[in-house]
């Protein structure tokens, strides 16, 4: 399974990665604000708390608005890794992460292989 974030593209760099069939390259704004940027769990209330239950995220499919905030608690035997950067939460830890683009956003616990995905709209 290919886990893959939202795609942004606009005028500022130039790289092939968002995708026609010809070979022109697709412009890639480097400027824009991270999709996914880390909160202090401490100042911010989540929309949406995600956490494991047994050999699976709990819930597995959630759905936030874009803005909201999603507080990841993870025990030490599993984590969330995902091709979206910024949505990465390590072995027993807790963090809080704010979307800022809609999309769906997969994500995995990289020890196990059980996903959730994450829907902004």
């Amino acid at each position: 399974m290919t886990l893959l974030g939202p795609v942004r593209c606009s005028a500022i760099l130039f790289a092939a990665a968002c995708g026609s069939s010809d070979s022109t390259p697709v412009a890639i704004d480097a400027a824009a604000p991270a999709t996914v940027q880390a909160v202090d769990c401490a100042t911010i209330s989540p929309a949406m708390a995600i956490t494991t239950s047994g050999m699976a995220y709990a819930p597995q499919m959630a759905t936030i608005s874009v803005g909201g905030v999603v507080k990841w608690t993870m025990p030490t035997s599993h984590n969330v890794e995902s091709t979206t950067a910024g949505l990465a939460v390590d072995y027993g830890a807790t963090k809080c992460l704010k979307f800022t683009v809609a999309g769906q956003y997969a994500y995995k616990c990289t020890a196990h292989g059980f996903t959730g995905t994450l829907t902004v709209q």
